[in-house]
């Protein structure tokens, strides 16, 4: 059995059929939480932002975001996680930029952690539907951290994704850069394949040893970590510091694309430049999304999507290996949302293509409106 996400249904229904469940043991997806995730980076000494323990008191996550801003004075921001979170859904952000009268050096700690905890009604939720009264229930239920938020003026969300086979080895599958949204770029869009060239074989070396590392605790198959990729100019050794942000124990979002991909072109990854390549030596690029949505697509059936899409030559070609290929547009008619993905020969190429398709879709909703 493979899975989506693996839990304790998964593993009883794979047991009762006496099959082999192919995919993390629910008994180690703490492994994939937010705190979690902190921990394991640090046993790989890969580089995090500085943060808290996992809490399920609100008290207590005060002072510990209390104690985050005495650590770094200039702190502009700091993101509350909920230990169990997807897509950024879970995260929070608390601005310091009002509670300066008890900044560190102008207040006590226990005055500070009190302020913290009031501003706390007043955080920024990534999910539009959130609100204090829910999300502080969800803090006593799952848990949550305090982590510094990674600011700079030329910021990437890149991550890398691995498997561990069933005789404990770590294999790099893909690197990207995420494409991310909301109020304050904290949800997954969609994504652009392969990340950055001058971060991405570190990006590879640090994915191979959380693998390895989950390994060693007993998991298998899909994982992937998330990374942000400050870029720093001034040094000229190290242009990006990259900050591990979590773990996933399963399938996401840029596992579909990159399965299209090698379907669609029977090419290779190659762990050696980090790049995905046909069997006559063509590097392919694309850039996908599982959330592209539009109140003014609502109504529109797949067939009209594809006879939007043949017209304006935009469909994916078998021969040169290029143009879009759809998914999740059972979505489409009722909520104006469908997938995509969109194969190039180059980075520009598969981003043009993906512009190129929005246009024509958009142009073809304008005029049946």
């Amino acid at each position: 059995m493979t899975c989506y996400n693996s839990t304790a249904m998964e593993r009883e229904l794979a047991l009762k059929l006496d099959l082999p469940l192919l995919a993390v043991d629910p008994d180690l997806l703490y492994w994939g939480t937010k705190g979690g995730s902190r921990q394991i980076f640090t046993e790989c000494g890969i580089p995090l932002p500085d943060g808290s323990e996992l809490t399920h008191n609100v008290t207590e996550l005060a002072a510990f975001a209390s104690a985050l801003w005495e650590r770094q004075p200039n702190l502009q921001r700091i993101v509350i996680k909920l230990n169990e979170g997807f897509s950024g859904e879970g995260n929070a952000l608390l601005s310091l930029s009002s509670l300066g009268t008890v900044a560190p050096g102008k207040a006590s700690s226990a005055r500070r952690t009190v302020a913290i905890q009031e501003a706390f009604r007043q955080l920024r939720f990534q999910c539009g539907t959130e609100t204090w009264p829910s999300f502080s229930k969800k803090i006593q239920e799952l848990g949550a951290i305090a982590e510094a938020f990674v600011e700079g003026e030329e910021k990437y969300s890149p991550s890398v994704q691995g498997r561990v086979t069933p005789n404990g080895e770590v294999e790099i599958l893909s690197t990207h850069d995420q494409v991310l949204g909301g109020p304050d770029g904290q949800i997954f869009l969609g994504c652009t394949f392969p990340a950055e060239d001058s971060y991405r074989l570190a990006l590879q070396e640090m994915g191979r040893k959380v693998g390895e590392n989950l390994a060693a605790k007993g998991a298998l198959e899909r994982y992937s970590v998330d990374f942000i990729a400050v870029h720093q100019p001034e040094n000229k050794e190290q242009p990006w510091n990259l900050q591990a942000i979590e773990i996933n124990l399963r399938k996401g979002g840029t596992t579909h694309p990159f399965m299209a991909l090698k379907l669609l072109t029977n090419g290779t990854y190659d762990a050696a430049d980090g790049k995905f390549y046909t069997k006559n030596g063509q590097a392919k690029y694309y850039r996908a999304s599982d959330n592209l949505q539009k109140d003014a697509y609502r109504g529109l059936l797949p067939n009209d999507l594809m006879d939007i899409i043949m017209g304006e030559q935009l469909h994916f070609s078998s021969i040169d290996g290029v143009g879009v290929v759809f998914h999740l547009m059972g979505c489409l008619s009722e909520y104006g949302k469908l997938g995509l993905t969109c194969i190039g020969n180059t980075p520009e190429e598969a981003g043009e293509i993906y512009q190129q398709v929005v246009e024509a879709i958009d142009r073809a909703t304008r005029e049946v409106s």
